[in-house]
C-alpha cells in the first residue's frame, strides 16, 4: 500500500512540474516550447556498424525529417521539411534544428539509426534520440486573455488538471486506507463481542460452575 500511494503522489508532482513548468523545458524526453521557436534534437550512437540515420515525426502519421547516409556524410530531406532543417556533426554525433514550429507540428520525433547484416539477412535498428514535442500556440492565449481581461486565465486548465490529480491521489489514498483498515475493525470488533456474549452468558455461567463442581 505505501508503495502504490507513493507512486500516486510522484506521479501527481511531476504532472505538476511539466503543467507548471517554463514555456520551453526538458523532462525525461518531454519539451514544451513557443510558436515561432526553433527545436534542437540531437541524436548519437556509439555503433560504428551503423550507416544511416533516419530522423521522422510522428503527427500521429509517420513523416520523414532527413535520412543521413553515413557512408557518404549526405543527408537527403524530406519534402516537407527543405527549407527548415538543417544539421550539425555528423552522423555518430547529428545535431538537427527545425525552424519555425507551429502547434501543427506536435509529436513524437524519433531518430532511428540502421544497418543491414549480411550474415542474418536483416536491417537492425537502434534508436539514436527520440522526444516528445508540444507547440504551444500563443497567439490564441493572448488573445483569449484580452479578449476575457484575464490576464490568468491561461492557468484555468493546467491548474485544474493539478488540483484534478491531487484530488484523485487522494481518493486513492483513502480507498487503500479503509480497504485496509475496515477489515480488521470489523474482524476485533467481532471477536470483542464474542468475547463479551461470552463473558455474561447465563449458560456459560452455569456449564463454569458444573465444571467447578
Amino acid at each position: 500500500m505505501t508503495t502504490l500511494t507513493i507512486t500516486w503522489c510522484l506521479t501527481a508532482v511531476l504532472a505538476t512540474y511539466i503543467v507548471l513548468g517554463a514555456a520551453s523545458e526538458r523532462e525525461n524526453g518531454f519539451e514544451q516550447m513557443k510558436r515561432g521557436e526553433n527545436f534542437t534534437m540531437e541524436c548519437n550512437t556509439k555503433d560504428n556498424k551503423k550507416d544511416t540515420l533516419t530522423i521522422y515525426t510522428r503527427l500521429p502519421s509517420k513523416n520523414v525529417l532527413l535520412i543521413y547516409d553515413m557512408q557518404s556524410n549526405k543527408c537527403n530531406f524530406g519534402s516537407k521539411y527543405t527549407d527548415r532543417v538543417k544539421i550539425s556533426g555528423n552522423g555518430h554525433k547529428l545535431i538537427m534544428t527545425l525552424s519555425d514550429m507551429q502547434p501543427k507540428d506536435s509529436g513524437l520525433y524519433i531518430g532511428q539509426y540502421s544497418s543491414y547484416n549480411i550474415y542474418k539477412n536483416v536491417v537492425e535498428e537502434e534508436e539514436g534520440c527520440s522526444r516528445l514535442l508540444f507547440v504551444k500556440d500563443v497567439d490564441k492565449t493572448l488573445s483569449s486573455e484580452k479578449s476575457t481581461g484575464k490576464e490568468s486565465s491561461a492557468m484555468t486548465e493546467p491548474l485544474v488538471l493539478v488540483f484534478a490529480l491531487i484530488a484523485c491521489t487522494m481518493l486513492v489514498v483513502c480507498f487503500l486506507v479503509v480497504w485496509v483498515l475496515v477489515p480488521k475493525v470489523k474482524a476485533h470488533c467481532v471477536n470483542q463481542d464474542a468475547e463479551d456474549s461470552r463473558e455474561f452468558s447465563p449458560v456459560y455461567e452455569d456449564m463454569h460452575r458444573v465444571q467447578n463442581k
